[in-house]
């Protein structure tokens, strides 16, 4: 194996002598040059090298590896093999990860190892799978549903995080103009490639990241594109039910509203095994609204998240309500992570929070809340003040952001005075909340200590 492979070409070209300095007399005169990668690119190939391009050059019909005799044999032939051999042949046969590095590199531009366990090859799988589920036709799933077993079959023992961008939805049912009015006929709901057959079959997936909807749109767009049916949040949470492992699940950026997410949490809530722990849920910039917020509140009374996501929700003091009192009826709740910006709270969602901060900072659970741009004004900036001065504060690690909200000086001297006696907060940011530069700066200084 040709050393050292982890260098960039461009630290050589940064670091390369310049020609002067190759002119001068000690560099003319230099037999031994260990800054050259290219000393053996003239040299005669070796009987050994020539053997293993032959290999390489006929695995596919003849796929050995072990039974090369040396590891530097191996090494050698993973260096030249062809990227482009059949997926169901290299998954079984080739363990080796420079080789999938090789192939991910070949396949896609951007490569991030460490967001999947820093295995090339779960990189690989995660990625071919991913690409795959997303052209996959809804419509005509049952004629395909045969190459779509054989596809997880190959992958599913690598697979630990799914993550999908978009999925293309059924195609809408032409009318032909000799037919009824088309004014009249009902358009047929949304749907999408079944879930709850291809969850199932990962016993290894722990983390879940879908958007339904389309990334790249041609002349045949419509708004439909991005819907999500009621049966599609239904095949979703029976597909969650039989994933055990499962800790995160995120679903953004749809049309999820109360009946949906309601049918979808349903799965999560009837999955009573004792090894499903789900910690994260991310239900960002959806339409869950007040009622969608109190379904929410439902699932929280019968599991215990340590994360939860819901900005950008439309969800106001009643939805805020809601989800303090799912909270507050848990016993032993843990959340540690709660993120509700860009929602209307207004000062009445304020003052709900209040309560529900009070109680997980006496537990010592809550560590991130995040209630910026949600429309507090005086009041409910005071409140929020209260409770960091209510002194039955536990906790010891807090951070709060209620950025862009219409406060004013005064509550910004109030949130100046509170924070210099509350050692717990680790973190505040309040930009755009109309306080004086000696409230920020003063409050700057009481964090940072």
């Amino acid at each position: 194996m040709k050393i050292p492979y982890t260098i960039p070409k461009n630290v050589f070209e940064a670091y390369r002598c310049s020609e002067e300095t190759r002119r001068l007399m000690n560099e003319v005169d230099r037999s031994i040059r260990p800054e050259d990668v290219s000393w053996d690119e003239e040299r005669v190939p070796s009987l050994k090298t020539l053997a293993l391009r032959v290999i390489a050059s006929v695995w596919k019909k003849n796929p050995i590896l072990e039974e090369l005799p040396t590891c530097e044999d191996r090494n050698m032939l993973m260096e030249i093999l062809p990227t482009d051999l059949p997926f169901e042949l290299t998954i079984r046969k080739i363990e080796n990860e420079y080789y999938w590095e090789r192939c991910s590199k070949a396949r896609w531009q951007h490569n991030d190892c460490a967001k999947h366990g820093n295995s090339w090859r779960r990189r690989y799988c995660e990625g071919a799978l991913r690409e795959y589920l997303e052209n996959l036709e809804p419509t005509f799933f049952e004629s395909q549903k045969e190459d779509c077993e054989n596809m997880i079959t190959l992958v599913r023992d690598y697979v630990h995080t799914l993550e999908l961008r978009s999925l293309l939805p059924t195609k809408k049912r032409r009318i032909p103009l000799n037919e009824e009015d088309p004014c009249l006929v009902e358009e047929a709901p949304v749907h999408h490639i079944p879930l709850e057959l291809i969850l199932p079959q990962f016993p290894n997936l722990t983390e879940i990241r879908i958007n339904f909807g389309l990334v790249y749109m041609n002349d045949g767009f419509e708004w439909r594109d991005f819907e999500i049916s009621i049966e599609d949040c239904i095949g979703l949470g029976r597909g969650i039910k039989a994933c055990p492992r499962l800790k995160r699940f995120t679903l953004t950026r749809s049309n999820l509203d109360q009946p949906r997410v309601a049918a979808l949490l349903q799965g999560m809530v009837e999955n009573d095994s004792v090894v499903n722990k789900i910690e994260e849920i991310d239900f960002s910039h959806c339409k869950l609204a007040d009622k969608g917020a109190q379904a929410v509140a439902e699932f929280l009374c019968q599991k215990k998240i340590k994360i939860l996501h819901l900005a950008n929700n439309d969800i106001g003091a009643e939805g805020v309500a809601g989800i303090v009192y799912g909270l507050l009826k848990t016993e032993h709740t843990i959340l540690q992570h709660l993120n509700l910006k860009l929602n209307p709270l207004l000062d009445n969602g304020a003052f709900q929070i209040r309560l529900f901060v009070l109680d997980l900072l006496r537990s010592k659970s809550l560590q991130v809340l995040d209630v910026s741009a949600c429309g507090i004004e005086a009041a409910g900036g005071t409140a929020l003040a209260e409770v960091l001065t209510s002194g039955s504060i536990e906790s010891e690690n807090l951070t709060l952001n209620v950025s862009n909200n219409d406060f004013n000086e005064t509550i910004g001297e109030l949130f100046e005075i509170a924070l210099k006696n509350a050692p717990f907060i680790v973190g505040f940011e309040a930009r755009m909340c109309n306080f004086s530069r000696q409230s920020e700066y003063s409050i700057h200084e009481s964090v940072f200590r």
